[in-house]
This record gives C-alpha cells, sequence and structure tokens, in this order.
C-alpha cells in the first residue's frame, strides 16, 4: 500500500525515504507522513511542519525503540485504517486516551481509528465527515458510562451504547473541524 510499511518495530509511516529501520516507498507522501508522525507522536510535543529535523528524528528513533509507541500505552499501528492502511492520530486524542486508560484501569482495546476517505463511505450509517477521517476519534470496547467519561475533560464528542449507556465513540474534534462548535466542558453527545 502506498504510504505504508512495517518495520519489525511495528507497522508506522514514515516521513523520509530512509530513517533509521523505518522506510517509506514513495517520497510523494514524505510530507504528509512526517506531518501524520508529528500530529501523532504523544511524548512531547512536535512542531507540525512536515521537516524531519531533529527533534522529529529524535522522536522517530524514540518511537522505533519502543515498538512503534505514540504514547505509553498507545502503539501508532492501532489506529491504522483498515482500508488503504494510512495512519493518522491526533496528539490531544491520544492524551485523551492516556487519561481513559487511568479511568479504566487497565488495558484500552481500540476497534477502529482513522478510516481514509474509501472506508468511512464503506461503512453504514458513518457520517460523512467523520472525524475518523481526520485522525481525530476512535471507537472504543464500551466499558464506562458518559459521565465518567464526560468528567475527563478531554473528548468533545462522546457516543455511547444506548442498552447499556457505556462509551464506544470518543473524538477531539475541538482541533478541527468542528462542525457542532463542540468542546470538552461541552460535548456532543449521542446515543448508537
Amino acid at each position: 500500500m502506498a504510504g505504508c510499511f512495517g518495520t519489525a518495530e511495528g507497522d508506522v509511516q514514515l516521513p523520509v525515504a530512509k530513517f533509521d529501520a523505518w522506510q517509506i516507498p514513495s517520497v510523494e507522501i514524505t510530507l504528509p507522513a512526517v506531518e501524520d508522525f508529528q500530529r501523532g507522536f504523544a511524548f512531547w510535543k512536535l512542531l507540525i511542519d512536515g521537516h524531519a529535523g531533529p527533534k522529529t528524528q529524535e522522536a522517530l528513533k524514540a518511537s522505533v525503540d519502543q515498538g512503534g509507541k505514540c504514547s505509553p500505552n498507545f502503539a501508532f499501528k492501532e489506529f491504522k485504517s483498515s482500508g488503504n492502511g494510512w495512519i493518522k492520530v491526533s496528539r490531544e486524542l491520544i492524551l485523551g486516551l492516556e487519561d481513559y486508560r487511568e479511568l479504566v484501569g487497565k488495558p484500552v482495546s481500540v476497534v477502529s481509528g482513522y478510516r481514509d476517505p474509501q472506508k468511512n463511505a464503506s461503512i453504514p450509517g458513518a457520517a460523512k465527515n467523520s472525524q475518523h477521517m481526520y485522525g481525530n476519534a476512535c471507537d472504543l470496547e464500551p466499558v464506562k458510562p458518559t459521565a465518567a467519561v464526560k468528567a475527563l475533560k478531554r473528548f468533545s464528542g462522546i457516543g455511547y451504547q444506548g442498552a447499556s449507556g457505556l462509551v464506544r465513540h470518543v473524538d477531539v474534534r475541538h482541533v478541527g473541524p468542528n462542525t457542532t462548535k463542540s468542546s470538552v466542558r461541552d460535548p456532543a453527545i449521542w446515543i448508537y
């Protein structure tokens, strides 16, 4: 798949033709790959400029050394589109998921992360402008009620199952695009 590759350390897309053990098959996608890595790396904040400068190179090495992780408890590959295989995730989503994992008290399964536009269009009932297409959303195994997730003040979109009342979708639409004008203090909340 163009823009994606696998390494022994994990599946991650990379910003340059060759960076340590990570390889990217096409120079045309260098800028978007670098930006998507910078956008999702949550160990420390990176400038999202698409340039693989010294701080980005240090972050790439740290990620590879930790098995492709974007944070202490999540790996980039967990957010990979099941359509075209591209990886895109927002740092704010990752940081919110770290807090959610602490709330849950155990590992959290990401059911669906990034969706490329074609994959999103193939899902019945998916929003045409889904936050999944921006790397701002993920679906989770439902384990916590809406009130507990809202109290984290990390997510501006929360979807829950009607039968159980447990959250199965979180997003950070406040990082944009935000068509609902929702915030972490006043999130959009809906039922599935």
